[in-house]
């Protein structure tokens, strides 16, 4: 049996739920999916997995442009787990959408709720130390029911949702572009280079030694939260300044924050391109 699952992660919590379902379907290629990675590894797979987290209550635009370019099997058993703190939305219905027009479609769906990780906006939140372990625990009961070819009805997303996503969602997507030019570092940064080679979008170059954010990021922290030096802080934009909600008065990274990232994944799991688990 050859399985395979396509992981974005940008602090962890959808890495260390894949690396659990895959020890329960007895091994299984993880493959970080990050802009401009291409993979032939579903085209033969028995099983096809997708794991990410929920951007904007949708699929993070860099897992759909990954999965839009990839080519299934479409014989393969298909499953997604999207990790989410309060609303998943219309995660399912995007992969699933995108998989009807290669052929197949999306066997089996679940949302694991995980420790909320936008460092930019709060503290992390159920706290980690009840949240992670119940998080480990649900991941690997999914990856029983993924084991055994289980197929649901995934969770679509709410008539209150649908109605509430171009009100509340939609402004946020129409600035993103200007998200990143919050992000400033300190006299703190040594100049290392990690938070280019862990950001999933290829979005931070170096410039005289010190990151320079290209306005293609999406938001997942990857930077800040394992930058060694917590030498990455952040401001609201301008652009977000002029929304003036209630989630864009809650922007900012002062230096006494929790950077959460989920304490079993690394920086050098996040920046490997693949990763085999064995059982």
């Amino acid at each position: 049996m050859k399985n395979v699952i396509f992981c974005f992660s940008g602090t962890g919590n959808s890495r260390r739920a894949a690396r659990l379902i895959a020890a329960q379907l007895g091994g299984a290629t993880i493959v970080s999916v990050k802009e401009g990675v291409c993979s032939d590894l579903a085209e033969d797979a028995d099983t096809v997995g997708f794991l990410c987290p929920v951007y904007e209550w949708d699929v993070p635009e860099t897992m759909k442009r990954f999965a839009q370019r990839l080519r299934v099997n479409k014989k393969a058993y298909v499953f997604m787990v999207a990790t989410y703190v309060a609303v998943h939305g219309r995660c399912f219905e995007t992969m699933d959408a995108i998989l009807r027009e290669k052929g197949t479609r999306l066997h089996y769906g679940k949302a694991l709720r995980c420790v909320g990780s936008q460092s930019v906006a709060y503290e992390p939140f159920p706290a980690p130390r009840v949240m992670v372990p119940y998080a480990d625990w649900r991941a690997e009961r999914i990856g029983r029911e993924v084991a055994a070819k289980r197929q649901n009805r995934y969770p679509a997303a709410s008539i209150l949702t649908k109605k509430l996503h171009e009100k509340m969602m939609m402004p946020f997507i129409a600035v993103q572009h200007e998200y990143d030019k919050g992000f400033y570092t300190t006299d703190q940064c040594v100049g290392c280079g990690l938070c280019s080679r862990i950001c999933p979008c290829g979005n931070i170059s170096l410039s005289e030694g010190r990151p320079v954010w290209n306005h293609g990021c999406i938001g997942c922290n990857a930077c800040v939260v394992y930058c060694p030096k917590k030498a990455i802080l952040f401001q609201t934009p301008e652009a977000y300044r002029q929304l003036d909600n209630v989630i864009t008065r809650r922007l900012g990274l002062p230096d006494r924050r929790t950077r959460y990232h989920n304490p079993h994944i690394t920086a050098r799991d996040l920046i490997a391109e693949c990763e085999v688990v064995e059982h």
